[in-house]
């Protein structure tokens, strides 16, 4: 494997644990300690990890500094983000209500199926794709 590729999923693992360790502290705090129940704490969390992670994965970990279509990659990123939030919390509540998981051990098992289908939508996402690519034909 390419050692450009490596170091990319390094750092997509480390921007993304970023993510992790806020989404994780926000669903834990406001469950445990503050009596929120955890299917809104987990909504709650998936903000605030969606905004800290287009920052870091764009320009971190997928090292795009292009501000001209920043627009279009965070439609895109939000859409992807949506979906894979919503997947996270139909799942979360298959997994804590019908399967009877504890909340923390359904999320977790969630985050690793999730972080990778996540690098791949954010590899096409914020890929660099070169002028002829972008051009149509006219």
């Amino acid at each position: 494997m390419d050692i450009r590729v490596v170091s990319q999923i390094f750092r997509f693992l480390g921007a993304g644990g970023v993510g992790v360790c806020l989404y994780y502290a926000t669903l834990s705090t406001l469950t445990e300690f503050v009596g929120v129940q955890y299917f809104v704490s987990a909504i709650v969390a998936t903000i605030l990890n969606i905004t800290s992670s287009f920052v870091l994965q764009k320009f971190w970990t997928f090292k795009n500094t292009d501000t001209k279509n920043v627009h279009k990659q965070l439609i895109t990123y939000l859409a992807m983000a949506a979906t894979l939030a919503v997947v996270n919390l139909f799942f979360l509540h298959l997994l804590v209500e019908v399967a009877k998981l504890h909340y923390l051990l359904a999320q977790a098992m969630l985050t690793i199926f999730l972080t990778i289908l996540s690098y791949f939508c954010s590899r096409w996402i914020f890929s660099k794709r070169t002028k002829a690519h972008k051009r149509q034909p006219s």
